[in-house]
């Protein structure tokens, strides 16, 4: 995981995650059939060729092109039904289809859309847009200053830097990134992109040899040609490609410079690794990080090195990792690695991660400490098997991690399982009561809950908010037992104290206090509503501006995903985590104070297999992968322990980290840390917000004025516009202050601003923040 969130390098790369990510649908969800990416201005129009050269399953609106993956309008449905063959498109990515000079409104208004656009119409409701969060088409400069959502680089807002930063486009969208942040971005800046830069022109060139030199005309290629001969040392005409490419690999002398530009974005010269390996000498003396083949071979060395892990005694391997670590670590620093081409050396790093915090047995004279020294650092066992899983596809390369993980983690969880049952045998996770099932919402508060969030992806969820600016406070607390949904989720919501457990039934749900029924899906729901709390669908925001406002939500299934898919959820685990960070986000721009995130348990995951026990079915009402309840007088030998909702009524467990059935790699119900531990979480926007209770009770746009109704009224009380409400450098009006009445008006400058997402901020005497309320520059459509 940690490698596959590495930031982008470019714009261009930047600009094809994001599109990705409109596609990934959330929990639940049908994949969307296509993404449409309007362009009203066609401002993307210049990078349209190179994204079609990476990016096969982008499809462009226009006149009839197979050849080039465009078309009309009805052409277009064809490919995407694929009633048409060809051009074929990728399995597993969803169509992109870019739309120039066409704006998401006309599509929107149905009855006034052009015939000839009508067949994507329908596109609309089956597939996605690519847009801001407010609805407007992404703009180059939108998509280049967004905080949210874009890169957020300082970009002047002065249309000489508006018209400099469009005619540089091709060249800025292959300029590392880094070289763009901590400064801001002024005409002169782009124009200087705009210079011949013969290191990049080189490189599309070895890249695609026949199509660059088709591209450019007979001037630009002379010229191209007499600088390679002055800074290089080498003739595109007489010596071609292959010599270029050996030269490149060896390092020599200038072509260190363009191997580095080289390496700050690969994937822009996809045709570089094929080249290299035609062009690699015969005799090798020099370092082997240029050649792929060589990566390839220690990629195979390594895999074929652990795959002999299963034969390995625990601390055999531990040492084994180590060594390894020393001869392949280095190879995540070599471009290869970026290209999703070393896997192996990738996972290596989570392993020996996993070999450090298993290496000691994890401990504790109680449940509380045991609790302590797995918050501390002993949960990155866990976490480092996830991210290890994650980064290998292959089904070699994944038998290859699955023998570490074998090997070094499951003699460490299986101890840690039986410790933990021993410590709660003695002293029992608290029962339910008043002073335990104590989850309530504060005026404010959204109450989010999250099926399956375990410990350690709770404290990746807050690494994840506050690379957000978004500020969490990290608890913890026990899960009701046994730890299964029926159980655990009413004891961490407000309606615990609604509920009784009387007989322990096969589902595990307890019953509503006031009429005796069982628990079910919709009685929750009635109970919520009836103590006042809002009920949001995953979509919804809800009323945050009522007064008392409360609400409950529910988002993510990281547990339905276990079940379904087993260990192959670890590949999953990084997209939906953004997925839920990001609706944390929605919630507090949309105008709550707090966002509190629950769980109802954590889970255990190996993609060795769980190991199984026996227990007969005779002997069980019900029988769930770690928990069972029992028939009356039948007599087990496995451990029991009490309901939460009534301790008088027991159930069975699995010892250790074993399962009621065979070839299990997903599991809960049983009694393990990383089942029974639970992450308490609440976030709040990274604002220094005024203890003084005033907020912003309107906001009404025309045109580029904006007028803002705040109460009550305080003096010296001020009202801004920023896109980053906590940082007064991003302000896109002058602060004006709110007269006797509570109003002010401002004025944004700049018809390019309009549609760029923002808040309007309540500042004190002070200039703290008192209030914010998100909004669209220019107003809603």
């Amino acid at each position: 995981m940690a490698h596959t969130e590495r930031e982008n390098t470019t714009l261009i790369e930047a600009l094809q995650k994001s599109l990705a990510c409109t596609g990934r649908n959330a929990p639940g969800e049908v994949p969307p059939a296509a993404i449409l990416w309007p362009d009203a201005d066609g401002q993307w129009q210049p990078l349209v060729e190179q994204l079609r050269r990476t990016m096969p399953e982008l499809l462009i609106y226009g006149a009839y092109a197979p050849e080039q993956r465009q078309g009309p309008a009805i052409w277009l449905r064809c490919i995407i039904e694929r009633t048409l063959t060809e051009p074929a498109l990728p399995e597993k990515k969803i169509p992109i289809i870019y739309l120039p000079k066409i704006g998401r409104q006309i599509l929107r208004a149905v009855d006034e859309c052009p015939e000839n656009l009508k067949p994507l119409v329908e596109l609309q409701y089956r597939g996605v847009t690519w847009c801001q969060r407010n609805g407007r088409d992404w703009t180059v400069e939108a998509f280049l200053v967004s905080e949210e959502s874009g890169l957020g680089l300082d970009v002047a807002k002065d249309d000489s830097t508006r018209r400099a930063m469009r005619g540089a486009l091709p060249q800025l969208a292959v300029t590392s990134l880094v070289r763009l942040r901590g400064k801001r971005l002024e005409a002169e800046d782009f124009d200087k992109l705009m210079v011949d830069d013969t290191p990049r022109n080189l490189l599309e060139w070895l890249s695609e040899p026949k199509e660059t030199r088709g591209r450019w005309d007979t001037a630009r290629w002379t010229a191209f040609c007499s600088r390679c001969k002055a800074e290089y040392s080498f003739d595109p005409e007489r010596d071609g490609e292959i010599v270029a490419g050996e030269k490149l690999g060896l390092l020599e002398e200038a072509w260190v410079g363009v191997w580095e530009r080289f390496a700050e974005a690969p994937s822009l010269y996809p045709g570089i690794q094929s080249l290299l390996r035609k062009a690699k000498p015969s005799i090798l003396t020099f370092k082997k990080e240029t050649w792929p083949d060589e990566n390839d071979a220690a990629e195979k060395t390594l895999r074929d090195a652990l795959v002999q892990f299963t034969k390995l005694a625990p601390a055999e391997a531990r040492a084994a990792l180590a060594k390894m670590e020393e001869e392949h670590g280095l190879r995540r620093q070599w471009v290869w690695a970026q290209l999703e081409m070393s896997p192996l050396a990738i996972a290596l790093e989570p392993l020996v991660l996993l070999a450090k915090h298993t290496a000691t047995a994890l401990g504790g004279d109680s449940a509380k400490a045991m609790a302590d020294l797995y918050a501390q650092g002993a949960y990155l066992a866990d976490y480092s098997v996830l991210t290890a899983m994650a980064e290998v596809k292959s089904a070699e390369d994944s038998r290859a991690v699955t023998a570490v993980i074998q090997a070094v983690y499951m003699p460490w969880l299986q101890d840690a399982a039986e410790h933990f049952q021993k410590l709660v045998a003695a002293a029992p996770l608290p029962a339910h009561s008043a002073e335990t099932d104590d989850i309530s919402a504060e005026p404010g508060t959204c109450l989010l809950f999250v099926d399956g969030l375990r410990f350690d992806l709770g404290v990746r969820l807050a690494q994840l908010a506050e690379n957000r600016n978004i500020k969490v406070t990290q608890d913890r607390r026990w899960a009701a037992l046994p730890t299964v949904t029926a159980t655990a989720k009413p004891a961490v919501s407000p309606a615990a104290e609604k509920l009784i457990g009387h007989r322990l039934g096969a589902d595990f749900a307890p019953e509503i206090t006031d009429s005796g029924q069982p628990l079910t899906s919709p009685r929750f729901k009635d109970l919520i509503t009836g103590m006042g709390l809002q009920w949001l669908s995953e979509a919804e925001t809800g009323k945050p501006f009522e007064a008392d406002a409360k609400a409950w939500t529910e988002y993510g299934e990281f547990d339905k995903l276990g079940h379904t898919m087993q260990a192959k959820l670890a590949a999953q685990i990084g997209g939906h985590m953004e997925l839920l960070i990001t609706r944390i986000d929605t919630l507090l721009a949309a105008g709550w104070r707090q966002v509190r995130v629950v769980t109802d348990h954590g889970w255990l995951m190996a993609p060795c297999g769980l190991p199984s026990m026996v227990l007969p079915k005779y002997l069980a009402e019900s029988r769930w992968s770690r928990c069972a309840t029992i028939k009356p007088e039948a007599q087990v030998k496995t451990p029991l322990a009490g309901w939460h909702w009534n301790t008088a009524e027991v159930f069975a467990y699995a010892t250790g980290a074993r399962c009621f059935a065979n070839g299990v790699q997903y599991a809960h119900g049983g009694l393990s840390i990383q089942e029974c531990l639970l992450p308490d979480l609440v976030f709040q926007n990274d604002v220094a917000v005024s203890d003084t209770v005033a907020r912003i009770v309107d906001v009404q746009w025309l045109k580029m004025r904006c007028r803002v109704t705040v109460e009550p009224f305080a003096a010296g009380m001020s009202v801004d516009i920023r896109t980053k409400a906590s940082d007064a450098a991003t302000s896109l009006a002058t602060p004006k202050p709110v007269d006797n009445e509570g109003r002010a008006g401002l004025l944004v400058e700049g018809d390019e601003l309009e549609g760029t997402a923002a808040s309007v901020v309540l500042l004190d005497a002070t200039g703290r923040v008192m209030a914010k309320r998100p909004t669209t520059i220019g107003g809603e459509e």
